[in-house]
């Protein structure tokens, strides 16, 4: 008898073990899943470093997906200080910064509308989906009027600062804040968070 109950609750115990196992297993790669966030890189480039004291700064801009999974990415690279999604540049001189961090401010009062387009539609005008270990790149204008220190002959650093709130920003500036279920289901999501670029030199050298 003792024999048999032994045996019972040593199956018990087995059958009890196997279970919590697996549980745990499949808790741990859920929460694996849930704990790997969506990584970017910017890159930064100017197709020269020497400038004219005055001349304007071409940089162009990359965005890369250095995640597992596909992303979407603001489609406009702003320097409006309270866009969904912006690059704010900073002219260092050596460790210091020069001159004050040049911001604009752009409000699109994206209001309540008699009708909504599909999402469809209007996903694509503001956000692009960027696969795995690719990039979105565009153009940003260093403008000498804006930016002091490009009229004073020097060495310089530039690096920019990108960040993002992503297409569920509950804000005027928002236009797809209406459409924040169907967001919530597609099948990735747009980055959130804020990074530093690459820093470039350049040389302002000469006369005006």
């Amino acid at each position: 008898m003792n024999t048999e109950i032994t045996r019972r609750c040593g199956s018990l115990a087995l059958a009890l073990s196997l279970l919590l196992t697996g549980a745990c297993a499949a808790q741990s790669k859920s929460a694996a899943h849930t704990d790997v966030e969506p990584r970017v890189s910017v890159r930064i480039s100017a197709n020269r470093t020497r400038f004219s004291p005055g001349e304007d700064v071409a940089l162009h801009v990359e965005i890369w997906n250095e995640g597992t999974e596909d992303l979407f990415i603001h489609k406009s690279i702003s320097t409006a200080s309270n866009a969904l999604s912006k690059l704010a540049l900073t002219i260092y001189r050596g460790q210091e910064a020069v001159g004050p961090k040049f911001s604009v401010a752009v409000d699109c009062f994206c209001g309540e509308r008699s009708t909504y387009p599909p999402l469809a539609t209007e996903l694509p005008k503001y956000w692009i989906a960027v696969p795995s270990q690719h990039f979105y790149g565009g153009e940003v204008i260093m403008r000498a009027s804006e930016f002091q220190q490009l009229k004073v002959p020097g060495q310089y650093r530039i690096q920019g600062r990108y960040s993002s709130r992503g297409f569920l920003a509950q804000d005027i500036n928002n236009p797809l804040a209406h459409y924040s279920d169907e967001l919530k289901a597609l099948p990735y999501p747009a980055w959130v968070g804020e990074i530093d670029s690459n820093s470039i030199s350049i040389s302002v050298t000469g006369k005006r």
